[in-house]
C-alpha cells in the first residue's frame, strides 16, 4: 500500500495537488454545491428584479442600460467561482475580488433568509409557522439576555444612578448606549478600510 505523499514530487517540478489536497478540495466542493446554491438562488432573484426595474426605468427615461451588465456578470459567476479548482485563476469580476464588509454580509444574509422564508411560506405554511415561532422565541430570549446584561451593568454603576435603576430605565439606557457604540464602532472601522 502506498503512503500519502505530503511533499511535492522532486521528479515533477509542475505543481500538482497531492491526495490530501484533493480530498480537502472535494469536501469543500461538496459543501459549496449545497451552500452555494442556497446563497445563489436569492442573488439571481434580486438581480432579475433589479434588472427589470432598471430596464423599465431605462425605457421611460431613454437612458443607457450599461449599468446592468456588472451585476448580471457577477451573479452569473458567483456559484461557479465558489468551487475550488487548484491552479485555476478566479474571474476578475468575481465576488471574491471584492473587499469583505460586515454590513454587506449582513444585508445579504437577511436577503437570503427572507427569500427562503417566503419560499417556505408558499411551499409549506405549517413548516413556516413552526420555524417562525422558533425564530421569534429565540429572538425574544436573546433580547431578554441583552436586557439582563444591561441590568447587571446598571447595578454596577455609581450610586448617583440609583434613581434610574429604581425607575427601571437604566438597563434600557445602557442597552441603547451599547447598541449606539456598536454602530459607531462599525462606522469607524468602515472608514479606516477605505
Amino acid at each position: 500500500m502506498q503512503d500519502l505523499d505530503l511533499e511535492e514530487s522532486p521528479t515533477n517540478p509542475a505543481l500538482r495537488p497531492n491526495r490530501i489536497e484533493q480530498v480537502i478540495v472535494l469536501l469543500a466542493d461538496a459543501v459549496w454545491a449545497v451552500v452555494g446554491l442556497v446563497l445563489w438562488i436569492p442573488q439571481i432573484l434580486r438581480v432579475v428584479i433589479t434588472t427589470a426595474i432598471r430596464l423599465v426605468h431605462s425605457a421611460l427615461t431613454r437612458q443607457s442600460i450599461d449599468s446592468i451588465r456588472g451585476p448580471i456578470r457577477r451573479v452569473s459567476r458567483f456559484y461557479v467561482d465558489g468551487f475550488l479548482t487548484p491552479g485555476q485563476p478566479r474571474s476578475s469580476g468575481a465576488y471574491a475580488s471584492r473587499e469583505p464588509r460586515l454590513g454587506r454580509f449582513l444585508i445579504e444574509a437577511v436577503w437570503v433568509i427572507v427569500v427562503w422564508m417566503l419560499v417556505l411560506r408558499l411551499a409549506s405554511p405549517h413548516a413556516f409557522d413552526k420555524i417562525w415561532s422558533a425564530m421569534a422565541m429565540a429572538g425574544t430570549k436573546a433580547w431578554a439576555l441583552l436586557v439582563d446584561f444591561a441590568g447587571d451593568l446598571a447595578t454596577r454603576l455609581p450610586a448617583g444612578f440609583g434613581a434610574l435603576i429604581g425607575l427601571g430605565t437604566a438597563p434600557w439606557l445602557i442597552l441603547g448606549v451599547l447598541v449606539i457604540l456598536v454602530f459607531v464602532g462599525g462606522f469607524v472601522l468602515g472608514l479606516r478600510r477605505r
